[in-house]
């Protein structure tokens, strides 16, 4: 995975996500959304095979970095409650 932060402003992020599809990208955009400071998150892959997805985040004013760290560790959290739960119940 490589990223290029491509446009930032206050509230406003691009960000092209080398090397990830949907499966990652989907995750981070609906963890974004569960966000209260999140406007939009969404992203974006012109072609499946050739491009690279580029996520775009806006906030309420909240740093766009700040708030995609926090759906990251969301999703971290999530992951691991998973695993811990399926670890218990394939015993």
């Amino acid at each position: 995975m490589e990223l290029t932060i491509l446009k930032k402003t206050d509230k406003e992020i691009n960000i092209k996500v080398a090397g990830e599809t949907h499966t990652l990208l989907n995750m981070l955009k609906t963890a974004l959304l569960n966000n209260k400071h999140v406007e939009i998150a969404t992203y974006d892959i012109k072609h499946p095979t050739i491009s690279e997805p580029i996520l775009f985040v806006r906030t309420d004013g909240a740093d766009p970095i700040d708030v995609i760290k926090k759906a990251s560790k969301d999703l971290i959290k999530e992951c691991k409650e998973f695993i811990d739960l399926f670890t218990k119940k394939t015993k």
